[in-house]
């Protein structure tokens, strides 16, 4: 979840507790009758609780709008999808999909678990969504209606946010007793703190803003995460911004990279991009110059310098693709094989295509691709993008 203070895995019990125990029955049906029936829900088996006219996608949806506070802006989807893969097996891939939408003005990314495709992982990912807000958050809101209540911890004078904080975790019935786990990253900005607790057996990140130090970036941090659990005193300490990016953009920001992985599982994303780098690269291509393209035309063409005095197997290989219809051509950086250098080439066709230069040049155009007379006159100067560490 990232937001004011925030990148979580999991979601927001904001919304549950606007809508206040008793209504969350009424509004999702079985999925919330006993606590027992919904603590015990799995995803992949919350269908057979959800109304069956609705799958788990479109239920989620109704409950982000639910929101009495907070109107979804009008101008972009109410669910936000992005996709992760990974190698499952040597020629096949798995996808996890993370849905991003705002509760209460907050946005939240939810990560679900790896499936064969990119539907099967949306729909995981809804039922996980559904299952943590609606079914463990409404039997906890019903377990504490029921005299369950966090036990109430007043600050002593001098006690900082962050041991506030792991004070009121290890209360806390819904955290289990586990304590906030920090981390850091740091840039020429300064420190930024993202502490993860664990809130009924789901994950949550949650980062604060940049401060001087670190001391500083964990007490901001810790601050905004006592407001976001509506501790005694801190309730009114911020207020989600009405004119931020996530609220008036088309986008909601997306969260760190490799937010919800493991080191493991951050490595395989890495190692996945790289083998199909390819594949992705010439699919975007194909599609923004459908009516560019010739039958049979291919949308790059690929040429190959090999190291001469190089005695090792496979070579060095340093390789030049041009595309014709953006104008360009690219030479990566020296590599073992040819296979590592396309891909080391590639790299570059793809941040090229992510920027925003790239993505106005595959715009439909009438004045079609550039001919072979000005792709040979394409100098290093000029139209020819290389890698910084192609010497």
């Amino acid at each position: 979840h990232f937001g004011p203070c925030t990148a979580e895995r999991g979601a927001s019990h904001q919304a549950l507790r606007e809508l206040g125990a008793s209504q969350v029955a009424e509004a999702f049906g079985d999925m919330s009758t006993t606590a027992s029936e919904v603590l015990s829900a799995k995803p992949g088996h919350i269908r057979e609780a959800v109304p069956p006219q609705k799958g788990p996608v479109a239920l989620l949806q109704e409950f982000v709008q639910c929101s009495r506070q907070f109107s979804a802006p009008q101008h972009r989807p109410i669910l936000q999808w992005s996709y992760d893969q990974r190698m499952a097996t040597c020629t096949g891939l798995a996808f996890r999909a993370t849905v991003a939408f705002l509760l209460d003005g907050i946005p939240h990314h939810v990560a679900g678990g790896w499936r064969s495709s990119k539907k099967l992982s949306q729909r995981d990912v809804a039922e996980r969504a559904l299952t943590f807000f609606v079914g463990r958050w409404g039997a906890q809101l019903l377990e504490e209606d029921a005299g369950g209540k966090p036990k109430d911890i007043m600050g002593e004078q001098g006690v900082s946010e962050v041991m506030l904080l792991e004070q009121y975790c290890q209360s806390y019935t819904a955290c289990a007793g586990s304590r906030p786990r920090w981390s850091r990253t740091v840039d020429a900005a300064g420190v930024t703190a993202q502490v993860e607790i664990l809130l009924l057996g789901v994950p949550h990140k949650f980062q604060g803003t940049t401060r001087q130090s670190e001391s500083e970036a964990r007490q901001d941090a810790a601050r905004r995460v006592l407001w976001y659990f509506q501790f005694p005193g801190y309730q009114h300490l911020f207020s989600p911004d009405m004119r931020s990016a996530a609220v008036l953009g088309k986008e909601i920001p997306a969260p760190p990279t490799n937010w919800a992985c493991t080191g493991e599982e951050a490595a395989e994303l890495r190692s996945a991009e790289r083998k199909t780098v390819l594949m992705r690269v010439q699919n975007k291509l194909q599609q923004g110059m459908v009516k560019r393209l010739r039958p049979g035309e291919r949308p790059w063409e690929w040429s190959y310098e090999v190291d001469d005095n190089d005695t090792s197997w496979p070579p060095l290989c340093r390789a030049r693709v041009v595309v014709p219809a953006l104008g360009e051509a690219f030479v990566g950086r020296w590599a073992r094989g040819q296979r590592e250098a396309q891909i080391e080439a590639c790299l570059l066709v793809a941040d090229f295509l992510d920027a925003d230069i790239g993505a106005t040049a595959l715009a439909p155009s009438a004045s079609g691709s550039i001919t072979d007379s000005e792709e040979a006159a394409l100098g290093p100067n000029q139209r020819i993008v290389v890698s910084d560490e192609h010497q």
